[in-house]
């Protein structure tokens, strides 16, 4: 892995292809690692603020601009997916490394943006290289943040080792190696956000050019995504206005309301789309029991995990706390989600870091 040192300050309009190749001695085979920041400057995706705007409050705005969805609102992080297709916070606009007073948007298509690049280091120095566009994301469920690939061309995104077999002779049915995201993250091993170093080059890697290969082939299809709503689930999977799903039961009631009721099995058995069965159980009032059921077949499990996140993620949203029990039974399996009304407790603030401004 070769830091490419000396670049200038880049701005919009510079031939930024140029740049690197007078800057290191590429070789074919390379894999040229751009960060996400100098491709987002020499493109002019550079928002500069109003004088006396605030950044924060600037941020959020064009955060909402860009997002095609929005999954996760908190007050330290909005998380969204963004028109590029990516979930990653705050629409990956930060001020890291870029003039007081201004923001950096993602380039508009980072696949076409690699593709154009690898072609221009294809004229300018003779070699045929790959690129990787890399960006900085935080992961659901991990501390800290890692380089991800959010564009490239020449190298393949996934390395696909599906029916092959293992050292045991076992066949390999689900292993798809993330060979663009590795390779984003190998490169930030050594470079710091300070060091003015936003270009690796990997070299000796062995890889298979693939022409077609795009950094969104890394993103999972919505169908294979067991959580694919985040909050506001009931918004965005029931036609009824979500303003007339209640936060609280009528007085007296433990379990959610007939609305309440009514809505949140629709979420589950739309999730289900069809490959689960939705049995709910205990009367108005009382604390709802719903069984979500599915034959064993590996497309009816993961219809089964999407209804069962779908339904919980809906009844968090307004305030309603549950409980999965997982059953395997000679028929299928089975998840048993018991809901009820949460006991009042301090709400702990969010660990400083531990979700970041999410890029670099």
């Amino acid at each position: 892995m070769l830091p490419v040192r000396g670049l200038p300050e880049v701005a919009a309009g510079m031939d930024l292809a140029g740049l690197i190749a007078d800057a290191t001695d590429l070789r074919d085979g390379d894999i040229v690692v751009v960060a996400q920041k100098v491709v987002s400057k020499a493109e002019g995706a550079i928002v500069r603020l109003d004088p006396g705007e605030d950044r924060a409050a600037a941020r959020r705005r064009l955060v909402r601009e860009q997002a095609a969805r929005i999954v996760a609102d908190a007050p330290w992080a909005l998380i969204v997916e963004t028109r590029q297709g990516l979930v990653c916070a705050n629409a990956g606009i930060d001020a890291s490394n870029v003039e007081p007073g201004a923001l950096s948007l993602l380039p508009e298509d980072p696949d076409a943006s690699a593709s154009r690049l690898r072609a221009a280091l294809r004229r300018r120095a003779g070699v045929d290289v790959a690129v990787v566009i890399s960006d900085t994301f935080g992961r659901p469920w991990r501390m800290g943040q890692t380089d991800v690939a959010i564009g490239l061309a020449g190298l393949p995104a996934l390395r696909d080792e599906r029916g092959g077999r293992d050292r045991y002779g076992m066949l390999l049915e689900v292993t798809e190696v993330a060979l663009g995201d590795e390779v984003a993250a190998a490169a930030d091993l050594i470079r710091r956000k300070a060091d003015g170093v936003p270009v690796v080059v990997l070299r000796g890697l062995a890889w298979t050019p693939d022409e077609s290969a795009r950094a969104a082939d890394l993103q999972r299809p919505p169908a294979e995504d067991l959580f694919p709503r985040g909050r506001g689930a009931l918004a965005d999977l029931l036609a009824d206005p979500p303003e007339l799903l209640s936060a609280a039961a009528p007085d007296g009631q433990a379990g959610p309301g007939a609305d309440e009721r009514r809505r949140a099995l629709a979420a589950a058995r739309r999730a289900g789309d069809g490959r689960v069965r939705v049995e709910p159980q205990g009367a108005e009032g009382e604390p709802l029991t719903v069984v979500l059921a599915a034959d064993s077949q590996a497309s009816d499990l993961i219809g089964l995990g999407a209804a069962a996140a779908t339904l919980t993620a809906a009844l968090a949203d307004f305030g309603w706390i549950s409980a999965i029990d997982e059953q395997a039974t000679a028929e299928g399996h089975r998840l048993v989600v018991r809901v009820g009304r949460p006991e009042p407790r301090p709400v702990a603030a969010p660990r400083a870091g531990s979700i970041s401004d999410g890029h670099r």
